[in-house]
C-alpha cells in the first residue's frame, strides 16, 4: 500500500502518494490558513486509505493539531510529523539547536545529500527565500532567510506612500518603467542577487545549485550563475526519511 506524503508550507499544501520508493504525481493548492479544508482537498484525490501518513509542516503546533484531527476523520491511520534529526544519513547541521531549523529546509537538504553525497546550495523561493549551504562532507555550513518575491513587494508597499495598485507577479528581469514595475523588479533583482552572492561566496567550486519552491522558475531566469529547479524537494526529503529511518 502507498504512503501519503504531505508538505504544509506557509501558503500552500502539496501532497503525493509514494510506493516502492517512488514518488507519485504531486498535487498542490493554497491552504489559506484553513487546515481542515486543506486535508479535505487531499482526501478528495485519494481513493484508498494510505498505509501511513508522513507530514512536513511549518504552520505551527495549533495548525498541526487540526491537521492530525482532520486526517483521523478521513483515514484509519495516525499522521506522523517529520522532525529535524541532526546527523541523519551523515548530514550534520550548523545550528547549535537543530530543532529550531525549519523541517522543510532540513528535508530539502536531506533529499539532496542522500541523492548526491556532494556539496550543494539549496534555496526555496516562496513566502520566504531560504538558502542553505552543505559541503562535500555533509556539513551544513549555515544559511539565510530573507523575504520572498511577494513578501518583499508587500513590505515595500506597506512601508511607503507609493501610489501603487499592489503586488504584481509579471516579472521580466528588466528595469521598471512605473512604480509597480519598479517595486516588482526590485524584489526580483534583490532575490536573484542574494542567491548569486551566496553561491559565489560560500559554495565549493564543484557545488550544485538547486532551486525549489513556488517562485523557483521565476527566479531561475534572473540568475547569473547556473541553478537547476527541483520543485518537490520537501516531498523528496519525506520520501528519503521514510525509506532510511535511523
Amino acid at each position: 500500500m502507498a504512503q501519503l506524503l504531505v508538505d504544509v508550507g506557509n501558503s500552500r499544501i502539496k501532497w503525493a502518494l509514494a510506493e516502492g520508493g517512488v514518488l507519485g504525481a504531486v498535487n498542490a493548492q493554497a491552504h489559506r490558513g484553513d487546515p481542515v479544508a486543506a486535508v479535505d482537498a487531499v482526501a478528495a484525490t485519494i481513493a484508498q486509505a494510505p498505509a501511513g501518513i508522513l507530514i512536513a509542516s511549518v504552520a505551527g503546533s495549533s495548525f498541526d493539531a487540526q491537521i492530525a484531527q482532520a486526517c483521523v476523520r478521513h483515514w484509519p491511520v495516525e499522521a506522523q510529523f517529520a522532525a529535524v534529526q541532526n546527523g541523519h544519513s551523515g548530514l550534520r547541521l550548523a545550528y547549535s539547536q537543530p530543532q529550531r531549523l525549519g523541517v522543510d529546509r532540513w528535508l530539502m537538504m536531506l533529499a539532496l545529500w542522500q541523492k548526491t553525497r556532494a556539496a550543494f546550495v539549496v534555496a526555496s523561493a516562496g513566502t520566504a527565500l531560504t538558502v542553505d549551504v552543505v559541503d562535500a562532507r555533509g556539513q551544513h555550513l549555515g544559511g539565510v532567510i530573507a523575504p520572498g518575491l511577494v513578501t518583499m513587494q508587500q513590505a515595500v508597499l506597506g512601508a511607503t506612500r507609493f501610489a501603487a495598485s499592489g503586488v504584481d507577479h509579471a516579472f521580466d528581469n528588466e528595469l521598471g518603467a512605473d512604480t509597480e514595475a519598479c517595486v516588482r523588479q526590485g524584489a526580483l533583482h534583490a532575490c536573484a542577487g542574494l542567491l548569486d552572492r551566496l553561491a559565489a561566496r560560500y559554495a565549493a567550486q564543484s557545488a550544485v545549485n538547486v532551486l525549489s519552491g513556488g517562485d523557483a522558475a521565476t527566479l531561475q531566469v534572473a540568475l547569473a550563475s547556473p541553478w537547476t529547479v527541483q520543485p518537490d524537494l520537501v516531498l523528496a526529503g519525506l520520501l528519503a526519511l521514510s525509506a532510511n529511518s535511523p
